[in-house]
């Protein structure tokens, strides 16, 4: 009699699952950002958010939690009720990283999330100063061994820190790493002849050359870009085996109930289809990218087997 009671209870949780699922959503979404407003995360979210609300008709709000390689945002995301009301919104490398950066990482990227939907594909663009006569990777190569550890480079993110070193590594170069903040951060230091190149990420990458202000000499992507058709890959510029192709993904708690993610599924890829989005993205230089769940969760996996050799050559100690 118990076994038959406890059977019932468990057929009635499940059948309340399915209707909660059915009904999804009931009230307005929150969709996390660990990066502060007006950076590439930040852009991105916005506009999957705008469209997540007319494909959920409901509200969609971006909240940014700044810090820690977005740390503090996913370890929000990861304590926060797994009922669909929570997202986040980030970068690939935003699950991936932690666990080589932090000696104590707050989340564990295979246990705590569950992964919705890839939204972006996009690469970094190697910059220069537009004032600067270095019109290819070879003439600011020269010039970067003539200046050896006096030369320096712009980082304000982790993609951008490794790239410089994959560079550096291969060129033999000594250039010397500036840590900033943000993008935004290092603008007039580069500008004022102080930084010699950065690895941009495109929505930032993209203002400057749109302003006049920077040069772009390279991606980062094993393939040239379909919107930045005219920008050789690093790989053509004589850097070998630079191929990161960063995406952007959203993912919610782990535990949130299936039928909820395969809704959250559909309706991103609805977007990721739209000319629209794919419009909207290329004027960042990059691309829509759609995939099941479990194919984004196989691409977690891969970012975090890549971290482990990233995290070696950048010489990135865990803080």
């Amino acid at each position: 009699m118990l076994a038959g009671m406890c059977a019932g209870l468990l057929t009635l949780v499940a059948a309340a699952t399915s209707v909660s699922a059915q009904d999804y959503p009931t009230q307005d979404i929150k969709v996390v950002v660990g990066f502060p407003a007006g950076s590439g995360a930040d852009v991105y979210a916005r506009y999957f958010a705008n469209k997540l609300s007319q494909q959920a008709k409901r509200t969609v709000i971006v909240e940014n939690r700044p810090g820690a390689a977005a740390s503090i945002a996913t370890e929000y995301v990861a304590r926060s009720k797994p009922d669909g009301y929570t997202l986040f919104i980030g970068g690939s490398d935003s699950f991936a990283s932690p666990l080589y950066l932090f000696k104590k990482p707050t989340t564990d990227p295979r246990k705590d999330f569950i992964y919705i939907s890839p939204l972006v594909s996009q690469g970094f663009i190697l910059l220069v100063d537009e004032q600067k006569p270095f019109k290819t990777v070879a003439e600011l190569t020269t010039y970067l061994k003539q200046k050896k550890d006096q030369a320096s480079y712009a980082t304000a993110n982790n993609p951008a820190t490794i790239l410089a070193e994959i560079y550096k590594n291969a060129a033999g170069l000594e250039t010397m790493q500036v840590q900033y903040r943000t993008s935004v951060d290092f603008i007039n230091d580069m500008l004022g002849g102080r930084i010699d190149f950065v690895m941009g990420d495109p929505v930032f990458a993209l203002a400057r050359i749109r302003e006049g202000k920077m040069r772009p000499l390279g991606v980062s992507t094993g393939q040239r870009i379909k919107s930045l058709p005219d920008i050789p890959t690093l790989q053509e510029a004589g850097i070998p085996n630079v191929d990161m192709n960063l995406w952007w993904v959203t993912a919610a708690p782990a535990n949130t109930p299936p039928a909820i993610i395969d809704k959250l599924n559909g309706w991103f890829t609805e977007i990721g289809k739209q000319d629209e989005t794919r419009d909207f993205l290329g004027k960042f230089g990059a691309e829509p990218f759609t995939a099941t769940s479990a194919q984004t969760k196989a691409h977690i996996d891969k970012e975090i087997a890549d971290w482990a050799a990233y995290v070696k050559l950048a010489k990135l100690e865990p803080q």
